[in-house]
């Protein structure tokens, strides 16, 4: 009788051992999972949380091509409106994407855009429009000399002075 006992108390210790070692294998399975997941639902929403460069470069393009416009027009108020929206989108730009894919992005733009800023505002505070239309045209060169030297060359930027895409008219009110 104590050897039947005693067998069934063996299996007994010998079950829950295997069952204590079975629980404690899956629970750090899932605790060391868990982090990889977390991990991953982080990166992801990092992800969503940075802006695409592309997008944003494309809003800076935008704003550029339609000051251009305006400046063409010789639209002091116009021109002054969308060129502060272009500061506005290379400002917004250095500061929500400072680096992307490998590139060092405010770096590169504060070497080669934000020398060219100050002289086209100068031009056209003083509505010197041949000044302001030069200046423009370097601010451009200086994009796609960035773009060269971050292996995007393949993007061209042109000013698009007399080159009318919007149903806006950018002529100076009379």
């Amino acid at each position: 009788m104590f050897s039947s006992i005693s067998s069934f108390r063996q299996i007994s210790i010998i079950l829950s051992l295997f069952l204590c070692a079975s629980v404690l294998i899956y629970c750090s399975k899932s605790s060391s999972e868990k982090p990889d997941s977390q991990s991953k639902k982080t990166s992801q929403k990092a992800k969503k949380d940075t802006p695409e460069l592309a997008d944003a470069m494309g809003q800076l393009q935008y704003y550029t091509h339609k000051y251009a416009l305006a400046l063409d027009a010789k639209n002091h108020e116009l021109a002054s409106f969308y060129f502060h929206e272009v500061r506005a989108a290379a400002d917004g730009i250095k500061k929500n994407i400072p680096g992307y894919e490998g590139y060092d992005i405010a770096r590169f733009m504060k070497l080669f855009l934000d020398p060219t800023i100050q002289p086209v505002e100068d031009a056209l505070a003083n509505k010197n429009w041949e000044a302001a239309r030069k200046r423009t045209i370097d601010m451009v060169n200086a994009c796609n000399s960035c773009h060269n030297a971050t292996s995007h060359g393949f993007v061209q930027i042109t000013p698009g002075f007399d080159n009318n895409p919007y149903n806006q008219d950018f002529s100076a009110p009379e």
